[in-house]
C-alpha cells in the first residue's frame, strides 16, 4: 500500500499517519500466535500489508525534515539502518527464545514490542504538507522538463523492480537453504539472521554515505556486487564462522531501496514528495510479492537453481547502473 501513503503524505499530517499505518503492524504478529492454519494467517498478513501505508510517510518525513539534501542519502541510510539495528538481537533472541518457549509465545512477544514501538511515534513533531510548496507546485512547469523528470522517476523505478525481484528469488529462501541443506539448528538461524541486519545496519551507512560522496548509482552498483559475491560461496561454505562473514556482506547489499528513495526525494516536485517516492517503492512491492513463488518453484527443483537464477542478473544491472542510470 505505498502508493496511497504517498498521496496521504502530500496532504495530511505526516505523524498521524505513520501512528495509523503502523498500528495495524502490531496486530500481525499477535494473529500469528493463534492461527492454526494457513487461511488463518492472511488477517495478520493483510494488517502488515496495511502497514507498508507507512513506507513512503516515514521516507517523505525524513526528506523534508532533512536541512542538508546533499547529505541526504546519508540520512535516509542513517534512519533505515537504525530501523534493522533491532533486528540485529531479535532474530537470535527469537530464535533462542522459541526453542525455550515456542514459536507462539515468541510472536506474542513480538507484538507488545511492536505496540511499544508505535507509540514512539506520538514523540514526532507533526508535519503538515507546507502550503507554500502546494503553491509552488502549481506553477507552469516546462512539459519536456516533466517528462524527462517523469522517465527518470520510472527508469529507476523499474530498475528497483528488477533489482528487488531478482533478489528476493534468492534471499527468500536462505534460512530454508540453511536449516535444510546445511542443517542448522534455530538458534544458528536466527544467529544468521542478525549478522545479516548488521551488515544492513553498519555497511548501509558506509553505502549511504558513499551514495552522496560520489554517485548513487554507483552505490547501488556496489550493492549489487556485495549481493553477487556473498550468495554463490553461501552454496559452498558449510564452516559456521565463514557463513556468518557471509551474512554481514548479504546485509550490505539490501540497502539500495532507500538509495532510490533518496534519489527520486530529491527530484519529486516537493508537493508531491511521497507520492513520487510511493511509485518505486509499490513497484518494489509487487516485485517481492511475486519472486517467493518464482524462487519457491525453482528450490523445488533444486535448492540450488533458485540461488543461480537470482544471481544471474545481477551483474547485467550493476553494469546498467553504471552506464544508464544518472544521479
Amino acid at each position: 500500500m505505498p502508493l496511497p501513503g504517498g498521496f496521504l503524505a502530500d496532504r495530511f499530517d505526516r505523524k498521524k499517519l505513520l501512528i495509523l499505518s503502523w498500528t495495524p503492524w502490531a496486530f500481525a504478529p499477535l494473529i500469528y500466535s493463534f492461527a492454526g492454519n494457513w487461511t488463518q494467517l492472511i488477517p495478520g498478513t493483510i494488517c502488515w500489508g496495511a502497514s507498508t501505508l507507512g513506507l513512503p510517510v516515514a521516507t517523505a518525513y525524513v526528506i523534508t525534515a532533512a536541512n542538508d539534501k546533499k547529505k541526504l542519502t546519508y540520512v535516509l541510510s542513517i534512519v533505515w539502518s537504525f530501523y534493522y539495528l533491532g533486528y540485529v538481537f531479535a532474530p537470535a533472541v527469537g530464535g533462542y527464545l522459541a526453542t525455550v518457549v515456542g514459536m507462539r509465545w515468541v510472536l506474542r512477544l513480538a507484538a507488545l514490542f511492536a505496540a511499544v514501538s508505535t507509540c514512539v511515534f506520538f514523540l514526532l513533531h507533526e508535519q503538515h504538507p507546507r502550503k507554500n510548496e502546494v503553491g509552488r507546485d502549481e506553477q507552469p512547469v516546462s512539459s519536456i522538463k516533466a517528462k524527462r523528470l517523469w522517465r527518470k522517476l520510472l527508469l529507476w523505478a523499474g530498475f528497483l523492480t528488477a533489482v528487488t525481484l531478482f533478489m528476493s528469488i534468492g534471499r527468500s529462501y536462505v534460512p530454508t537453504f540453511l536449516a535444510e541443506q546445511i542443517k542448522l539448528s534455530e538458534f544458528y538461524v536466527g544467529l544468521f539472521g542478525s549478522v545479516n541486519f548488521a551488515g544492513m545496519t553498519f555497511i548501509g551507512i558506509a553505502i549511504g554515505h558513499l551514495g552522496d560522496k560520489w554517485r548513487k548509482s554507483g552505490a547501488i552498483s556496489l550493492c549489487l556486487l556485495l549481493y553477487a559475491v556473498s550468495l554463490m560461496p553461501l552454496l559452498l561454505v558449510r564452516e559456521t564462522f565463514s557463513l556468518l562473514s557471509i551474512a554481514f556482506v548479504l546485509g550490505g547489499s539490501a540497502v539500495s531501496g532507500s538509495l532510490v528513495s533518496s534519489f527520486v526525494g530529491t527530484i519529486a516536485p516537493q508537493a508531491k514528495q511521497g507520492l513520487w517516492v510511493s511509485i518505486p517503492q509499490t513497484f518494489s512491492l509487487v516485485a517481492s510479492f511475486i519472486a517467493p513463488f518464482v524462487g519457491g518453484y525453482l528450490y523445488s527443483l533444486s535448492p540450488y537453481y533458485a540461488f543461480v537464477v537470482s544471481v544471474s542478473g545481477i551483474p547485467f544491472l550493476a553494469l546498467f547502473a553504471l552506464t544508464r542510470l544518472r544521479d
